[in-house]
């Protein structure tokens, strides 16, 4: 322990000795180093406060003869340090975000050995910036047709068109109701739609569409639905589209809006549209216990239309 007090005694001391001298002995060398000539420095005598406190040996604000400003910051290094190279990273993130300048480090080695630290970071290391998903400007279909329920919920976020925000917030209720394997994931996901409505101002809708919605719920039969009565990815999906389609048609949402909101063929709601007309007809069959196969060659309409309609109304039939 007395040995750790004397080296970082020793330490301090060489470290008040650098910083005395810095400007007289070290800034030449950095002149020389950059290939600059210093017009005028401000020292920057200050602490970066974060959750670990960092502070520089030596920290300048630089005006070079050619009007450029950037920052300077020096190290003084006796012994190689393989965490200097991290260290210096840490501190030009501080620093930027603080002084908002371009910064230069340079190390003064002091030590007799040779250098095996590391100065440079690999291209893989580089902090260069970051990507940018806008969920705002993504389509609402995207997310409405999906399987997953984090994924649905992100609908609300979506690029929603003017005036149909009612709407499309009850989408997203029947569409959690098809994914959601029981009551209690259900009420979680739908808690969760009312804290995303408040991002854009939405939760008294939600709140007023959630309570007055026949939110019934069928463990059984949805469960069999996404575990086992799929018989693919593409017809998972196309069930969904008409699911979705029959119910904006009963909300009169316009053609050309299903189209743009769904992302779906135009000559396919078209079809469903006039399939639709057979609903009453095949409410009725499915009241009778006819097969869905039965009702779909008997009313020419397609199988997953009257599956569609079957579970939406699958607590009657």
């Amino acid at each position: 322990m007395a040995k750790k007090k004397t080296h970082n005694k020793e330490g301090n001391l060489y470290d008040k000795i650098f910083k005395e001298n810095a400007e007289q002995l070290f800034l030449p060398l950095v002149e020389e180093r950059l290939n600059i000539k210093i017009k005028s420095f401000q020292p920057l005598q200050e602490k970066l406060q974060t959750t670990i406190e960092r502070e520089m040996d030596f920290f300048y604000e630089i005006l070079t003869e050619k009007e450029e400003t950037f920052l300077l910051h020096l190290e003084f290094q006796t012994e190689n340090d393989q965490e200097m190279i991290y260290r210096t990273a840490e501190y030009h993130g501080m620093a930027f975000r603080r002084k908002k300048l371009p910064i230069k480090h340079v190390l003064i080695f002091l030590g007799k050995g040779v250098i095996t630290m590391r100065s440079q970071l690999t291209e893989e290391e580089l902090f260069k910036g970051f990507e940018v998903v806008h969920i705002h400007r993504m389509n609402t279909a995207t997310f409405l047709s999906s399987q997953v329920p984090e994924v649905i919920l992100l609908s609300i976020l979506s690029d929603i068109p003017t005036g149909k925000t009612e709407a499309i917030l009850r989408l997203i209720i029947q569409q959690l109701k098809q994914v959601c394997k029981n009551a209690n994931e259900l009420s979680k996901y739908l808690k969760q739609l009312i804290i995303l409505s408040r991002l854009r101002k939405f939760d008294d809708t939600a709140i007023k569409i959630i309570n007055t919605m026949p939110i019934t719920y069928d463990v059984e039969t949805d469960y069999l639905y996404l575990q086992g009565k799929q018989k693919g990815e593409s017809e998972g999906a196309r069930k969904n589209s008409i699911f979705s389609i029959r119910n904006m048609i009963h909300k009169d949402f316009k053609l050309e809006l299903i189209t743009e909101i769904l992302n779906v063929n135009k000559e396919f709601i078209v079809q469903i549209q006039q399939e639709l007309k057979q609903e009453k007809s095949i409410l009725q069959r499915l009241k009778k216990r006819q097969q869905i196969k039965t009702i779909a060659k008997a009313l020419k309409v397609s199988p997953l239309l009257v599956q569609v309609i079957k579970e939406i109304n699958k607590n009657k039939y």
